[in-house]
């Protein structure tokens, strides 16, 4: 089915993802996406990322299936993650306990889930599907909270041409490290489906791009930079499924300026030497693009920077 998703608007110090060939459907939102933000936790967080369900979809009580992805980027071998807590609604907020899932248990790939869970006769509306990802290296936790419709679909408001343009859908993500709350990047919503092997359909997910240098707000010199990251496509069966990463000065859409190109190698990790020309001063955006060599799809990355000297406070009256 056609999925649909909100492309983020930056705000200072936040990172976009957005995936590019993925068809764009337009529905009312069953509850509100929160504002996406960087993961601030030393080492990085834990990722986690539901390829099934995706924002809007519409599910049937009973049986259903999960995939998804889930890895610390902290683990020397492994997904790192100990379990994944499959929620109807906030586990805080009285959410119903689904399931759980452990990365590579069900599939060839170390990183991705797939388990059967069950959903309840009594649940029916606008409901959030939440996945929970311990990590067993640092015990850091990230969830991903996916906006979705349990029963009939609902039926569509008429629309006449003063009614407002409804807004797209968008999951949200959120991590912890050392009992803090802090946010982390929403990946890129869910793109076509393939069949799994129960039958249910399921999600192909889009490629997990996630830039660790630099970050957002980071001030970098004129020169040589190294940027550094990890990228990967969930369905491949082995190696990353990534064909390259392209860096630019700006979207490359609105005449940014190529900074170079690279492979991930082992454990999906990529590290790209950029030269940031001595004409490039101020604020400007870092973007990263990594596509698959499997299904064609692109997955985008806007770090927020300061090319140049950093800027100097406004002076405040005394």
């Amino acid at each position: 089915m056609n999925r649909s998703f909100l492309n983020g608007r930056r705000a200072a110090g936040l990172v976009t993802l957005v995936l590019v060939g993925a068809s764009v459907a337009m529905m009312a939102s069953p509850s509100a996406a929160e504002p996406l933000a960087v993961v601030t936790c030393p080492g990085g967080a834990p990722v986690v990322q539901l390829a099934n369900p995706g924002p809007g979809d519409v599910l049937s009580q009973g049986d259903y299936i999960v995939s998804g992805v889930a890895f610390d980027p902290a683990a020397s071998q492994g997904a790192g993650i100990d379990r994944v807590d499959l929620f109807l609604g906030d586990r805080d907020n009285g959410g119903v306990f689904l399931g759980e899932a452990t990365p590579g248990q069900n599939s060839g790939n170390p990183r991705s889930f797939e388990t059967k869970i069950t959903l309840p006769s009594t649940a029916n509306g606008g409901r959030d599907f939440v996945a929970y990802a311990y990590s067993s290296v640092t015990a850091g936790q990230s969830s991903e909270s996916v906006p979705v419709f349990v029963g009939a679909a609902p039926t569509p408001t008429p629309t006449s041409s003063n009614a407002p343009t409804p807004v797209a859908l968008s999951s949200t993500t959120h991590s912890t490290c050392g009992g803090t709350v802090v946010s982390a990047p929403a990946p890129a919503p869910a793109a076509a489906s393939q069949a799994a092997s129960s039958g249910v359909s399921v999600a192909h997910a889009a490629p997990v791009l996630q830039l660790s240098n630099p970050n957002p707000g980071d001030v970098l010199s004129n020169g040589d930079v190294i940027i550094n990251g990890v990228a990967f496509d969930p369905s491949a069966s082995q190696g990353g499924g990534i064909d390259r990463v392209e860096l630019f000065l700006d979207s490359r859409d609105e005449g940014g300026q190529p900074l170079g190109s690279g492979v991930p190698g082992a454990s999906n990790v990529f590290s790209i030497k950029a030269t940031l020309p001595s004409s490039a001063n101020g604020g400007h955006n870092l973007v990263a693009y990594a596509r698959s060599s499997i299904t064609g799809q692109e997955t985008v990355q806007s770090v927020p920077v300061f090319v140049g000297a950093a800027p100097t406070p406004t002076p405040r009256p005394k």
